[in-house]
This record gives structure tokens, sequence and C-alpha cells, in this order.
């Protein structure tokens, strides 16, 4: 018999140990060797580098000429927000202009490289959610992420996203450690970033939550209480700011086509087909996830895939529409809007489908640690499914969320994802900078 680890407690939060402890573990921990580390923090070091020094200069992309003005209204002491434009809180223009002006620079490059600087933010960040869940994967994991295709453009674009994925990430690691008035201090940040950020409050209150739930300890309220109760915060300073605007968007201009509880399933089915796209090299280690289950239960097993896979196929082919009026602009130019049209003929709809079955597969078959992150997939499809414009950055936090809380797997796939990852992140980022299209 093998031995199990004791699940073990950190101020409130408590998890098993990952099952690649177990000697019978289907993917028994590797080791990333010290030359190993090295050869990746160099490398990504200078793609980095690079990548900023590569947008000095450039002209603004897409939605940059809007951050952009309103950063340097801002940084010279004229607070009037372009209300017009603008569909969030510009916490994140607050923060650019004053180290901006801490700086003393003032040019688009400029706050290009500061957000590249949060982007370090967010990888630290994700080191650090990544070793305290599952120690000793960290190092590659990180990797990883820095490479991630849907969010590595944006570290070198004024953009919101990359903040707001760094203080989601923060606030994480803040309730895996048991530090929850910290954790919703730090998503009510995100919240004025990114309004859209409030739903993360239900995962960090689940993630707390769940050690009451799973150890059955259902009479002591008030240790439930303690636990959640911080996470209204964010809550309240969303309605709050609801209430006082009118709507979610900031722009009342631009609210219409971003309607409040209107339901699409557009992105929920783009993160399937863009998870079997990246995530294709997990797809074979996913088979080894458990022992072949007994004769009695095959059946039932088999059935209830193939029902799963009928749903995933009829939901993409049926239910891709793309309809937002965004999603029809220069699909030659906006990536996304690309994948929109090949999706609306049958070619492309069909291989959309494929990849959302393949991508349904891997993240089925791919445990999280700690188990209360499963939490992670409802939230993530109510996060989706409440944006009407399909957009491939809406992935980012869903993605970079996943991928701090799933198991690793073989060595062979973990760095084969991570030189596809690598692959296209430079094609995307260099075609962005350049000009060529956007993400």
């Amino acid at each position: 018999m093998s031995h199990q680890s004791e699940p073990r407690s950190d101020r409130g939060f408590a998890f098993a140990e990952s099952p690649q402890a177990s000697a019978d573990a289907p993917f028994p921990p590797f080791t990333v060797s010290p030359r190993e580390i090295l050869v990746l923090a160099i490398a990504l070091g200078v793609l980095y580098v690079a990548a900023i020094v590569y947008s000095q200069g450039v002209p603004a992309r897409n939605d940059e000429l809007y951050h952009f003005a309103q950063i340097e209204l801002f940084r010279n002491g004229d607070f009037r927000v372009f209300a017009r434009y603008l569909t969030t809180i510009p916490g994140y223009h607050a923060l650019v202009a004053l180290l901006l002006g801490i700086s003393g620079a003032t040019s688009l490059g400029a706050a290009r490289t500061i957000t590249a600087l949060i982007g370090l933010v967010a990888a630290a960040a994700f080191h650090r959610l990544r070793r305290h869940t599952q120690p000793g994967s960290e190092a590659l994991a990180t990797a990883q992420f820095l490479v991630l295709p849907v969010l590595a453009p944006y570290f070198f674009l004024v953009y919101t996203d990359v903040l707001a994925l760094a203080l989601v990430l923060w606030a994480t690691v803040a309730t895996t450690r048991g530090r929850h008035a910290l954790a919703s201090l730090i998503l009510c940040a995100a919240v004025l970033v990114r309004q859209s950020d409030v739903v993360w409050a239900g995962l960090l209150a689940a993630l707390a939550a769940w050690p009451v739930f799973a150890e059955r300890r259902f009479a002591e309220p008030k240790q439930l209480a303690a636990l959640t109760v911080p996470y209204l915060a964010p809550v309240a300073v969303f309605v709050a700011f609801w209430i006082w605007n009118g709507s979610i968007s900031l722009s009342h201009e631009e609210s219409k086509l971003h309607p409040a509880f209107v339901f699409h399933a557009d992105n929920v089915l783009l993160a399937l087909a863009i998870a079997g796209l990246l995530f294709a090299p997990f797809a074979a280690d996913s088979l080894r996830w458990q022992p072949l289950l007994p004769r009695e239960r095959r059946a039932r097993a088999i059935a209830f895939s193939a029902a799963i896979a009928l749903v995933v196929l009829a939901a993409f082919w049926f239910g891709f529409r793309a309809d937002h009026p965004y999603n029809a602009a220069r699909p030659g130019y906006f990536i996304h809007n690309a994948i929109a049209k090949a999706a609306a003929m049958a070619p492309g709809r069909a291989v959309g489908a494929v990849l959302a079955l393949a991508g349904t597969w891997v993240l089925l078959r791919t445990p999280l640690w700690p188990r209360a992150a499963f939490w992670l997939f409802p939230i993530a499809a109510f996060f989706l499914a409440a944006e009407w414009l399909v957009e491939t950055r809406y992935l980012i936090v869903p993605f970079a969320l996943w991928l701090a809380f799933r198991e690793q797997r073989s060595k062979a796939a973990e760095y084969t994802a991570l030189a596809l990852w690598a692959a296209l992140a430079v094609i995307i980022v260099a075609g962005t900078i350049n000009g060529r299209w956007f993400p």
C-alpha cells in the first residue's frame, strides 16, 4: 500500500499534497536541474528584454490609443476620464501615470515598459502560487506562464489585462496563505482595474471555505463566516460602482455592446477550442490519469464520455456564433475576428468543434490541486459567458489559474508545451508589435 500524505492546514486553507508525492503516481515528479532553470531564465530573459526594446517607438496598437491618452491626462494632473471610450475603471491608468511621473518618462514606449515590469510582478505571483500548491514544479510552470500565447503580447502593450492578472494572482496567493482580508483588499484593487474580475471573489471564497465543507464541519458558522465574509468587499465595490455609474461598463455608449446579465456561449466554446490547441501536448498523458476502470463500470464510462463528446461537438457546431458587431471588423488584422470568420464556415467550424472536444478532454482529465480548485470551471464559465464580444484576452485569467492549479504531467509533455507556446508567443508578439495583426 502506498503512503498517502495527510492534508495540511495553513491558516484556514487546507489542501492535500499532490499525488505526485506517491510512489505509484501516474506522473512521478521530475527534477528540473539548476542548469535547466538557468537556461530557461536566460532564454526567456533575452526574449522578454528584446520584446521591450522592440516595442519602443512603435505606434499605438488598437485601444492603446485611448489607454495612453487617459494616462497622459492623469500624468499632467488632469483628472478627467475618457468615459466615452473607456469601459474599465481607470485604476491601471492612474498607476501607470504615477509611475511615469516618478520616473520622469513620458513616451508610449515607457508606458509599455512599465506594463512589462508589471508582467514580472504577475509572474512572481504565479511562481509563488504554484510553489505553494505544488512545490517543485514552479520553475517550469512559470516559464510556461511567461510564454502563454493568449497572454504574452499583452506584456508589451498598454492594456489593463496584465495588471488585473497580477492582482488576481496575488489575491489567490493570499487566500492560499489564509490571509483572507489581504486577499479581499487586493481583489478590490483588481475590480478598480477591470470590473469583471469581481467574479474571482467567488473562486477565492470557495477555496477558503472548502476545507470546512470537505471535513463536514457544517456546525461552525462563525469559522465559515470568517473565511468567506471578507470576499464580499470586492462585490460591494463592484455593486457601488454599478449603482453610481448606471452600467457595468464605464462608458455608457459602450454599455449596449457590453450588456449586463446577457450570457453567450461563444467565449466558453472559444476557451475549449484554444485549450484543445495549446494543451494538445498533455492529451496523451491524460489517458493515464487513472487506472483502467473495472469491467462493470467501463460501459457506463464509455457511454458517459460519448455523451459529453456529442454535447461538446453539437454545442460548438450550433452554438458558436460570434455575432458581436466588433467581431466583424478586419478579420485580416484581429486574430480573434479571424477565428470568428473561420468558424462561420463549415471547415473552420468542424476544426473548432474537434479542438473544443480535445480541450474538454484535457481539462476534465487533468487533476487540480487543491481539490477545491475545481470551482475554477463553473466560475470561469460564468466569467466568459458574461462577455458578448469574442476575444482571446478574456482567456488570460482562467488559463493562468488553471496552469497554476493543474497537476504536472510528464517531462516530455511539459517541455513540448513550453516549446510550442514559446514559438507561438514569439510569432504573435512580433506580429502585434509590427502591426500585422492583433490578438
